[in-house]
């Protein structure tokens, strides 16, 4: 299940609040003590989480279904996707690369019920669920109930910008869960995050070597990829150059995007076949095409979680709007 992105906080005694995760989401399968880990994208993410296979040892049923997020916590007990990236590694296909941090601390903060013990619960009320999810979890080292609290979206959207967490979410006490995106969850964010294609790169200034910014892309309703901005800070001098040794492999001499890359270096282009996330202040109008662009973009990863064809222009809805659409069924 889904949320829909909306413009900004509210209060209603018919919705629970709860912080909006940053990390990988991800479906566990329980059964007999094994657990077997699934992203968005049917792929199994497993082998690439190790310490979480002793999930069964803290949820008391012989099968269950889990709606959660893996998350890296940073020295304040933050989540942070960029520690995410450092600690995982998380290739194609959710295999595990090589990781570079063991310090960081990674847990699953579960946060929805779908079946349990012969039960499909999908149909029964989210308030149920809850209920039943955290009667079954003993919290600890590897997973944690994501608690939520009833009809005070502001003031836990006030706490959550506090703490600097990414935003929060609104779910609909009585709704039911469905496989799609729905009004019965919304996302309001605090941070601006964005899923987008690499589409190509330009050629480097001064000292870098290898490639100065990746070139960013999004498709629009009618499927075309169109440049979204150019990313050149975020990276490390590690990831700057495995992310090289990626373009290069995918180079082609055709542009992916629909329209002109417009860029004061040379642009080269890559088949969109990578997912990376992008952290930025805002939406503007910029450059002569006058075209939607991110303003100050800075890579914080790639998302091997995500397909190409998922990244697509998310702009909030009325959250007034949705909240009623979704209290009228």
């Amino acid at each position: 299940m889904l949320a829909t992105l909306v413009d900004k906080p509210f209060d209603g005694q018919d919705w629970l609040y709860e912080v909006k995760w940053d990390g990988y989401r991800a479906i566990t399968f329980l059964e007999s003590g094994s657990v077997r880990l699934v992203s968005r994208n049917q792929n199994d993410m497993t082998a690439a989480h190790p310490e979480l296979r002793s999930i069964p040892d803290s949820v008391k049923a012989r099968t269950a279904i889990l709606d959660g997020e893996i998350v890296a916590l940073d020295e304040q007990g933050r989540p942070s996707f960029s520690l995410m990236q450092q600690r995982t590694g998380v290739g194609e296909g959710g295999r595990r690369i090589r990781r570079t941090r063991d310090d960081i601390p990674v847990v699953y903060y579960v946060f929805d019920l779908l079946y349990l013990d012969g039960y499909n619960l999908m149909p029964a009320e989210l308030e149920r669920r809850k209920e039943l999810l955290a009667s079954v979890v003993a919290p600890g080292d590897v997973i944690r109930y994501s608690d939520h609290s009833v009809g005070n979206g502001k003031a836990l959207f006030a706490a959550a910008t506090e703490r600097e967490l990414e935003g929060i979410v609104a779910k609909r006490r009585s709704s039911p869960y469905v496989q799609k995106r729905s009004s019965d969850w919304l996302k309001i964010k605090i941070v601006k995050r964005q899923e987008c294609v690499i589409g190509g790169y330009t050629d480097p200034r001064g000292s870098r070597e290898n490639f100065g910014s990746i070139v960013l892309g999004l498709y629009n309703d009618q499927g075309r990829l169109i440049p979204v901005g150019q990313a050149g800070s975020g990276f490390t001098e590690e990831s700057h150059a495995a992310m090289w040794k990626r373009l290069h492999a995918l180079e082609t001499k055709r542009s992916p995007f629909f329209g002109k890359v417009e860029s004061i270096t040379p642009a080269h282009f890559v088949k969109p076949e990578l997912v990376a996330e992008i952290k930025f202040t805002e939406w503007t109008h910029e450059g002569q095409s006058g075209g939607m662009k991110m303003r100050a973009p800075v890579f914080e990863g790639l998302r091997f979680d995500k397909k190409p064809e998922e990244c697509t222009f998310e702009r909030p809805a009325s959250a007034s709007a949705e909240v009623k659409k979704a209290e009228a069924k």
